[in-house]
């Protein structure tokens, strides 16, 4: 130790030196708090979400949400500005493609050709006449509502795909683009509309500035109850300054390695300051305190006799704050056994921050007095000669009095009120432990109820309710969830590895049926979008003209072979398809695949017409010529001149008999109208899976008529099939207004159970999406929590039964830290406080910190058994000791992590409260039941010294 303290100059030089450097990486530190990110690289499901990504293409999305106040979005003004708005995005290079109402193609038919044309005419002017008929091809397919606009045509989005992977949506790029989209929405004009932003990458901004705002915010504000806590404690400058001077310089080492390593810096990160300074001030209290209670009272000191005092008050006081500290890194440790990736990378810079505040505070602390000398200064010789035995003899008390006033300054100025208040703690406490059973009694109560309450915990990690209620984030999800069909994207793949298996009908027949049954029996679920609905719309415009008779059993031939008795691809007018892509979040959620690009189209599409016969010949036979055809005056198809039934009441009959009990709108019966009159081709909005209603023998003849349909898609369906002829792997996104994960599971259920039960054994099912990804994380962080605690407490087991060689110390020194980690569950249960990624950190820094608490009581009962064994009064003498520094303590330390309460984030928030509420609850248990456990049982090691107290 004396050659460690021969060059104090050296110590503060060595240090002040490391913490520039630490100081300097600051500025090159980077946030990132994309969810991916929190998911280990092997966790299945994340590995699952890549594959699909893979396979149908990786995108993420922004989603800009519009909504007028007063009138439709399909007023010319509005569309004008939407157009320029999305002209201007389109630029920016980060973007890859914009979808919304006027960069969508739509298709339509006339005699044998297919033409495409955008959805908004270049001309529209906004004329009834032309309103009216852009509302007839928006309800021309149902994946247009609450994918493209409102049902009440008062909001649309806008959906802008990056160039980027999902596990850099939070890079510094994109965030620069999302900033660019949001300020040219802001600048486009508007006029009496609402803007929304959603997706990840909006998320991960809003994170971001949060962030920063707690930061400048809490951390400001924790040093201000530091100092005041310090300032009522030793109403010195020292006092204040050198604690203080400890926490900050371990802060910039632990926050300073994080750029250093390339750890970009999380949501955790706004705890990780607050943490340092609010712990690691104790280490520099217990030093200054002694220093101030046992040196600086004393003297006049010659040189060489403070530097002795200096040296045995660190013996003195070294063990005890090595054992405090080393508790706290237990707590802090235990997150490193953990699989999530902010939980983890905060156990290792808060652990590496509670070591350095330890260093600094055993090195830096003594070294500055070393350097000062005594306040009065050096005598050139002392009045008395005060050997090193001498001092040793006066400042080697117990470890008790080692921890004793680790806030409170003992000034004699200050004894006799602080007398009076440890009287009163001694006192009150006293006649609490008095009562064994009492208390006994009640903490099993406790313990029980806390133990029934785990079953109500609420295990949920949800992004969007980090935020306040009132944020523009929290106001977006809410518009997305009510107008559109949700953010969370569940997507269903079938895949065989022959190619085209997946077209066949008894595939894509329980594909679509389990599209019907999400969307009519599971009330999570709000739009469901994918291949089977590309293949019914192309089924539904090439039979758009087939008459009432023609949809009768078709006629077979003498020959054996169906007939086909309608001219391939003749649609008519407004028997259009959409050509659009749309997604609600990082995923996507819907792709159709007939974007009309240079390099894809027919050469014939220049005009923006193909000749669907040329191209796709339907059948292999054209047999009989089909009844002459003609249209009434309404649009429906009649035959050899006859009229549609005017029976309506049996025409209703029939649809309801058709439509499986799903009548529940009115929307709903006059689909269910249209399909029995196949008005536009509705009869056949339906997979092919009849052969003898398509004029095949075979299902096997109807996965070639499927394969031929492909033909025709002559854009890119990659994002539902991942070839555009003969894919081997097809998929159908869920789109679900879920928020909490516990109706998203129950969804997912639903979807895995129906999967499992309608599919041929020789597919491949797989479930993934940003939804599964989350449930992943959701059960990351239950295993980290338990496992966390167990860590936490085995460690902290193991360093008291090492210090009191007694494993029975170390039992009975978890039980106070056991009923204030079961407290800490029942209240968030009570209160509906979820287990997430931040509440999860409580319990075991709760068992770091708490410790400290029931390793006081044990030092001060020690100490004074062995001094007053025989002494009815010890257990008072006990409390006047170590009470009121444990009261202290934690009303110091709960009033540090309460800052956090005032964070802009929900869960930090949580988090503090928590905090505090499990140092209160640590320190009464630490003051109650461990003394009465103490008195039952009488363990042997409170009756033997320490070997280091022989020393």
């Amino acid at each position: 130790m004396k050659r460690l303290f021969k060059h104090p100059w050296l110590i503060v030089t060595v240090i002040g030196c490391i913490t520039v450097f630490f100081a300097l990486q600051l500025p090159r530190a980077q946030l990132d708090n994309n969810n991916f990110r929190f998911v280990p690289e092997k966790d299945p499901e994340r590995l699952l979400s890549k594959k699909i990504d893979d396979t149908f293409g990786s995108q993420v999305f922004i989603l800009v949400g519009l909504e007028r106040k007063y009138d439709s979005v399909l007023e010319k003004e509005f569309l004008a500005t939407l157009r320029t708005y999305i002209d201007q995005v389109e630029q920016l290079p980060k973007v890859d493609s914009v979808q919304s109402l006027m960069s969508t193609d739509y298709i339509t038919g006339t005699a044998d050709t297919i033409k495409v044309e955008p959805l908004v005419p270049k001309d529209f002017t906004g004329t009834p006449a032309e309103v009216q008929a852009l509302k007839e091809r928006l309800l021309s397919w149902d994946l247009y509502s609450r994918s493209l606009v409102s049902e009440d045509f008062r909001s649309t989005e806008v959906l802008i795909t990056l160039k980027v992977t999902a596990e850099d949506a939070g890079s510094q790029e994109i965030i620069d683009t999302y900033n660019r989209i949001k300020k040219l929405a802001h600048e486009a004009g508007f006029k009496d509309t609402n803007i929304y932003f959603a997706g990840i990458p909006v998320l991960s901004v809003e994170i971001n500035n949060a962030v920063h705002k707690d930061l400048i915010t809490l951390i400001p504000l924790v040093v201000i109850v530091v100092i005041t806590v310090l300032f009522l404690s030793f109403r010195r400058l020292g006092g204040v300054l050198l604690p203080l001077l400890t926490v900050l310089i371990s802060t910039i080492w632990a926050m300073g390695a994080m750029p250093l390593l390339h750890i970009k810096l999380s949501i955790l990160s706004t705890v990780l300051p607050v943490i340092l300074v609010a712990v690691g001030s104790a280490y520099g209290i217990h030093i200054v305190n002694h220093y101030y209670d046992e040196i600086d009272k004393k003297g006049p000191f010659t040189r060489e006799t403070y530097r002795e005092a200096i040296y045995n008050l660190l013996r003195r006081v070294g063990r005890p704050v090595l054992l405090a500290a080393l508790t706290t890194f237990a707590g802090f440790v235990s997150f490193c056994f953990t699989p999530v990736v902010p939980i983890f990378e905060f156990g290792i810079f808060s652990s590496f921050g509670v070591l350095v505040a330890l260093g600094v505070s055993v090195t830096l602390i003594p070294a500055l007095y070393l350097i000062r000398g005594p306040e009065g200064g050096y005598q050139a010789e002392a009045p008395r000669s005060t050997s090193k035995e001498e001092l040793s003899s006066e400042t080697s008390s117990s470890l008790s009095e080692t921890q004793k006033a680790s806030g409170a300054s003992s000034k004699e100025r200050n004894n006799q009120s602080e007398d009076r208040f440890s009287t009163i703690v001694a006192n009150l406490f006293l006649a609490i432990t008095r009562k064994k059973k009492t208390v006994l009694g009640l903490a099993t109560l406790i313990v029980v109820f806390s133990l029934i309450s785990l079953r109500s915990l609420i295990v949920d990690n949800v992004l969007v309710e980090y935020f306040r209620a009132t944020t523009d984030v929290v106001r977006s999800d809410v518009f997305i969830r009510e107008h559109f069909g949700g953010s969370k994207v569940v997507s269903v793949v079938v895949s065989s590895p022959t190619p085209g298996r997946v077209l066949h009908p008894d595939v894509l027949v329980p594909l679509d049926g389990l599209s019907r049954y999400v969307s009519e029996s599971v009330p999570e679920v709000g739009k469901v979008m994918g291949f089977p609905d590309l293949v019914k719309r192309i089924n539904q415009v090439f039979h758009a003209e087939t008459t009432l008779e023609e949809m009768s059993p078709w006629a077979v031939s003498s020959g054996g072979v169906a007939t086909l008795t309608q001219s391939a691809g003749a649609m008519p007018e407004n028997a259009g398809e959409p050509a659009f892509g749309f997604a609600v979040s990082e995923e996507p959620a819907f792709g159709f695949g007939f974007e009309t690009t240079p390099e894809k189209s027919s050469p014939s599409s220049g005009t923006g017409e193909t000749n669907a016969k040329s191209r796709a010949p339907l059948s292999a036979t054209q047999g009989t010529a089909a009844p002459e055809k003609t249209s009434s005056a309404d649009g429906r198809n009649t035959a050899n001149g006859s009229s549609i039934p005017q029976d309506v009441a049996a025409l209703l009959s029939r649809a309801r008999a058709g439509s499986r009990g799903s009548l529940k709108t009115a929307d709903d019966l006059i689909k269910a109208v249209y399909r029995e009159l196949n008005y536009q081709g509705y009869g056949y909005y339906e997979i092919p899976q009849d052969p003898a209603r398509y004029g095949k023998t075979s299902q096997d003849e109807l996965q070639g008529l499927v394969a031929n349909y492909l033909v025709l898609l002559s854009g890119d369906i990659s994002s539902y099939a991942n070839d555009p002829l003969e894919p081997t792997a097809v998929r159908l996104n869920i789109l679900l207004r879920t928020v909490g994960q516990i109706d998203t599971n129950r969804a997912i259920r639903a979807i895995k159970e129906y999967c499992h039960d309608r599919f041929p054994t020789d597919v491949t099912i797989e479930v993934g999406g940003t939804a599964l990804i989350e449930g992943s994380l959701n059960n990351l962080v239950v295993q980290s929590q338990l496992v966390s605690i167990a860590v936490s407490l085995l460690l902290v087991f193991g360093i008291l039964t090492f210090y009191y060689r007694s494993a029975i110390a170390g039992l009975i020194g978890l039980v106070p830290l056991s009923i204030s980690s079961l407290i800490n569950f029942a209240f968030m249960s009570f209160f509906g406080i979820k287990l997430n990624i931040a509440t999860a950190l409580v319990a075991s820094v709760s068992v770091g910190i708490g410790i400290d608490y029931t390793i006081h009581y044990l030092a001060a009962y020690h100490h004074e058994w062995l001094r007053h064994g025989g002494d009815p009064d010890f257990l008072r003498r006990t409390f006047l000791s170590s009470g009121k520094a444990i009261i202290f303590n934690a009303a110091s330390v709960g009033a540090g992590f309460a800052v956090l309460i005032l964070s802009q984030f929900n869960i930090l928030a949580d988090l503090g409260l928590l905090y505090a509420l499990t140092m209160a609850t640590s320190a009464f248990a630490a003051l109650t039941v461990l003394p009465v456990l103490l008195q039952i049982f009488k363990p042997a090691f409170i009756t033997r010294p320490l070997r280091w107290d022989e020393e």
